[in-house]
């Protein structure tokens, strides 16, 4: 098993530096790819000290800021390793993560899905996911260490979880032949990644492992505090999932999964989006749900769960009031 580290990366030399140290230290990566988004100041390994040849990295950068989806795409495109984990500079490697890559040894995987460390759990003093990503990991009983198979319903229920490119190990051959990309957006430029890489997966595996931690910060320019209209363009990335849940035959087991994950999604939006912006939300999530919704998906999900259904016609209202 080879495996390569992708890692977008904007300004922030600070953050790379940090992990790229980790990287050499744990020697789990037979390549590093740094894909460099176009940075306003040196984010170039070799001007950061770091033996580019040495390490096995490849430096990969855009010519324009096109975000952190269009760095990750690079990267899928230059892949020649076996596997991928997807990284952010930002964010840091655990322990955990080269015992798991040890127990994935010999299996054969579309790719592992891990858990991860929330800094804001950290900071309560219970490492881990975030509660409501805890929960969907219990329910579907997934908190195993050692990676197994995991069957349809319990893909069903996990994948409901945040959507993260970096947690999860991904076998090469899967993401391209499969054609499985991030959208190229400012934000939520991971969430097609995660789905159809769920719907489109033969062979997934899970481990409860905590093998990384993610960095919250409450201020700041992070994509995940990004309040303006950028926020509008998750359609961009919502809208090919139903394409793929139907070309799959999926629907049976995703539809209501996934209905769940983009409801949810839009209150947190609202929730961190410019008032100023409310009514275009409400208005383009309304066009969503309609032109992603036929009587027959909305009676499937009214048979399953009532309050949804109730919930995404409310919602058209709230749209087109």
């Amino acid at each position: 098993m080879t495996l390569s580290v992708v890692i977008p990366v904007r300004n922030d030399p600070d953050g790379l530096t940090r992990l790229l140290t980790q990287l050499s230290q744990m020697q789990i990566a037979e390549r590093i790819l740094v894909c460099d988004d176009a940075s306003d100041i040196p984010c170039r390994p070799a001007d950061l000290g770091f033996d580019e040849a040495g390490m096995g990295i490849t430096y990969l950068r855009s010519d324009a800021h096109l975000g952190a989806g269009h760095a990750r795409n690079m990267g899928i495109r230059a892949l020649e390793t076996d596997h991928v984990l997807f990284f952010d500079s930002d964010d840091l490697l655990t322990d955990d993560l080269p015992l798991l890559l040890a127990d994935l040894t010999g299996h054969e995987f579309d790719f592992c899905i891990f858990r991860h460390i929330d800094s804001r759990q950290r900071d309560k003093g219970t490492p881990g996911p975030m509660p409501s990503d805890q929960d969907l990991w219990e329910q579907a009983g997934l908190m195993s260490d050692t990676p197994f198979l995991i069957d349809r319903s319990q893909a069903a229920q996990i994948v409901m979880i945040s959507a993260y490119p970096w947690n999860k190990i991904y076998r090469t051959a899967f993401l391209q032949e499969a054609a499985i990309r991030c959208t190229e957006i400012p934000v939520h430029n991971d969430i097609e990644l995660h789905w159809t890489g769920f719907l489109k997966a033969e062979r997934i595996y899970a481990s409860a492992r905590l093998c990384c931690e993610h960095f919250v910060h409450k201020h700041g320019d992070r994509l995940t505090n990004q309040r303006g209209q950028e926020r509008l363009r998750v359609f961009e990335a919502l809208d090919p999932l139903h394409d793929v849940l139907h070309d799959t035959a999926q629907e049976t087991v995703f539809l209501l999964p996934m209905a769940r994950f983009y409801t949810r999604l839009f209150g947190w939006i609202l929730t961190t989006l410019d008032s100023s912006h409310h009514q275009t939300f409400y208005h383009k999530v309304a066009d969503f749900l309609l032109d992603q919704h036929t009587p027959t998906t909305m009676a499937l999900i009214a048979a399953e769960d009532p309050g949804l259904a109730r919930h995404i016609n409310s919602l058209i209202r709230r749209g087109w009031a």
